[in-house]
């Protein structure tokens, strides 16, 4: 038996190396809503830019989707841009964009409510 065991000991060790070289899996495809929420965050940093808010280094690529609570809490001030998207109740969407500290708009925040499917801005409150 341990001549046995002892043949297979270089295979056994092979394969337990294998097993930890094994590719990474491929990130997971974004989900439906978090592609639309992508969007909502365009639409409202084009218009945040449009009413002279900072949108310097802020990216709808980088938002975040969110429960409604916790976007309208809103973000603490850094030096980074920072994005969170929400979905509403009433299906619009709630984006909360606030700036970096070294912008223009110096960490303000802004509250722009984006209209269902994207297709434009309903309401924009500031707030810092």
């Amino acid at each position: 038996m341990t001549r046995t065991i002892a043949r297979w000991a270089p295979l056994l060790v092979l394969a337990a190396l294998a097993s930890g070289c094994a590719p990474a899996p491929a990130p997971a495809a974004p989900s439906p809503d978090e592609g639309a929420a992508r969007k909502a965050a365009s639409v409202a940093l084009t218009a945040l830019s449009h009413r002279k808010f900072d949108v310097h280094g802020c990216a709808a690529a980088e938002a975040r989707l969110v429960q409604e609570a916790e976007a309208r809490a809103g973000t603490p001030q850094s030096e980074r841009c920072a994005i969170l998207v929400a979905r509403q109740s009433d299906r619009t969407w709630l984006v909360v964009v606030r700036s970096s500290l070294s912008s223009s708009s110096v960490g303000a925040q802004a509250l722009v409510t984006v209209l269902p499917e994207a297709e434009g801005v309903s309401a924009v409150e500031y707030a810092r």
